[in-house]
């Protein structure tokens, strides 16, 4: 009897509904009403990768699955009510016939409307995409038009791009902000690429800032959307390997040069190779600097090489002492200017022709300025925040300055003064010192550093590798901003402060902020604590361009009369 009723039962148990796939189309559109508890169900075939976009509309309550092809849910909506569209990207996992279930679970009747897009097979997908310009220059898209029309004869255009100079400047937007800037290439070789390296250089792959050919020319150009004012350094680099690391990456100093239709060129002594010189771009609104020119009837200082043997480094060091025109050993204490890199001064003396022009202008009191040589291999020995390279300036050099030339002894007429790891260095030093530095002058200083996110540079920890070794980490997992630390743990020090960081100076790698973020980081904790902060942010790259004007926008910042 139990067997009976057994078998009775399975015989009589409900079998689910077997509802009927309705076969759908790409580009296809389906609109139904559908009533409580009932259940609308299509499919459709598609291969493995094949892409489309499914819309679905609705007014009342529904559910909505898309299934894969062995009825699991690839994606689904649900709790609908009101009125709605929703799309949804689709791509394919694997070849079959993918469903779409419908289903009324309300009490009243609902309406939905069904949209198939196109379907892209994943070939047509991940096919190259023909490049067009991000930022098409008008005066490229006139020559384009005319080249594509026959006429093939480029001489005019590049008899006009001689003249004028490159890159080609145009405006961009209506409010002026940025502006469009073409760096132009002529192959006369054979030529498959040109890369455009510079200081202005941002986020983004070797792609982004390689050149395109117009068809049937020898015009190769790049067009970049750049801000307003900006002056910065560049070189072309023809049929480069467009890679940073590995052994293809040393092949790219063999094309790397000037551009040769741009005459404004830097770090390019008389006689030098195209491929040492880097050419210059100032843009249209670029902040002007005064003061690095010498002019007609401007008395010059002079200039004399000294040495001191630092007892507390054990070594001699060598520097340059600069007495302005009219300097008297027995008038009033002249102001005193410490600045670091002292042997550049031969190859670029702004900083003299600089202090003439302010001097003479009554912009700036009359100063004497030291010009402290590195020594060989110890740059960064001395720079990156040692603290016996501070206590040899405090201690020894500024002294020894004091018994030799007629310089004021007031922290508050004292400036110290660097660039990149030299900038790091001025707040070091003075904030080891506010006894004798009372003002910092850091130009693009390297504020990311600290031993820890050190990008391989170990400083006065490791002298014998010349300031370099070490692991090289920067990234998240290590925190930066040495300087920041020290400020923090620091009471308020009658310290002065201004300080200059470039546009482009920008953390491109992701390696937790780089000069600009951790400038600006530097300069709100100083003004947290209430100290005088006058901070430029200037159009430029880390190339020395830009340092030459805020020199002197520092120097009047700090010592000028206000």
């Amino acid at each position: 009897m139990k067997i009976c009723l057994l078998v009775f039962c399975f015989l009589f148990v409900p079998t689910p509904e077997v509802i009927a796939q309705e076969r759908l189309s790409p580009n296809q559109t389906v609109a139904r009403n559908i009533e409580p508890g009932k259940t609308d169900l299509f499919s459709i075939a598609l291969n493995d990768g094949d892409y489309f976009n499914i819309l679905i509309g609705y007014k009342g309550r529904i559910n909505f699955f898309l299934l894969n092809p062995d009825g699991t849910i690839a994606r689904r909506l649900v709790g609908t009510s009101g009125e709605g569209k929703v799309p949804f990207p689709f791509a394919a996992e694997g070849a079959g016939s993918y469903s779409f279930r419908i289903e009324n679970p309300g009490d009243q009747s609902a309406t939905y409307e069904l949209g198939i897009g196109e379907v892209i097979s994943l070939n047509e997908r991940l096919k190259p995409q023909p490049w067009s310009d991000p930022y098409p220059s008008p005066r490229i898209q006139t020559l384009r038009n005319q080249i594509a029309a026959g006429q093939t004869n480029t001489e005019t255009f590049w008899k006009q791009v001689a003249a004028e100079g490159t890159p080609l400047t145009e405006a961009y937007g209506s409010d002026g902000k940025y502006q469009l800037v073409t760096f132009l290439w002529r192959s006369t070789h054979d030529t498959r690429n040109v890369f455009v390296r510079g200081s202005f250089l941002g986020v983004g792959p070797p792609a982004d800032y390689s050149m395109h050919q117009i068809p049937n020319s020898d015009v190769w150009y790049l067009t970049l959307k750049l801000p307003r004012g900006a002056r910065f350094t560049y070189q072309l680099s023809p049929n480069d390997p467009m890679t940073f690391t590995g052994p293809r990456a040393a092949q790219r100093a063999a094309t790397r040069q000037a551009d040769p239709l741009n005459p404004h060129r830097f770090e390019c002594p008389p006689d030098a190779s195209k491929f040492r010189c880097q050419s210059v771009a100032e843009l249209p609104g670029a902040a002007p600097q005064p003061w690095l020119v010498a002019k007609p009837g401007v008395a010059e200082g002079h200039v004399e090489k000294q040495t001191i043997k630092s007892a507390i480094q054990k070594i001699d060091r060598s520097f340059s002492v600069y007495t302005p025109a009219n300097y008297k050993a027995d008038g009033p204490p002249n102001a005193l200017l410490i600045l670091f890199d002292g042997e550049d001064l031969p190859d670029d003396p702004y900083p003299v022709t600089t202090l003439n022009n302010l001097i003479a202008a009554s912009k700036i009191p009359p100063t004497v300025a030291v010009f402290v040589d590195n020594v060989s291999r110890r740059r960064l020995v001395d720079l990156v925040a040692n603290p016996e390279f501070a206590d040899f300036m405090a201690n020894e050099l500024v002294p020894w300055v004091r018994s030799h030339y007629n310089v004021t002894k007031d922290p508050k007429q004292t400036v110290v003064t660097g660039y990149s790891a030299g900038g790091l260095a001025a707040p070091y030093v003075a904030l080891r010192h506010p006894e004798v530095f009372g003002n910092v002058l850091s130009r693009s200083g390297a504020f990311w550093w600290s031993f820890e996110h050190s990008e391989g540079i170990c400083g006065p920890r490791c002298p014998d590798s010349g300031g370099n070794g070490g692991e090289n980490s920067q990234d998240a997992t290590t925190e930066g901003n040495f300087m920041v630390k020290q400020f923090l743990a620091s009471p308020k020090l009658p310290l002065r402060f201004y300080l200059a960081a470039g546009t482009f100076e920008i953390d491109r790698d992701g390696g937790g902020g780089n000069i600009l973020e951790s400038t600006r980081h530097l300069r709100d904790v100083l003004l947290a604590k209430g100290y005088y902060v006058h901070y430029q942010q200037f159009v430029g790259g880390h190339d020395g361009l830009s340092w030459r004007g805020t020199l002197a926008d520092g120097l009047i910042a700090l010592l000028g009369v206000h």
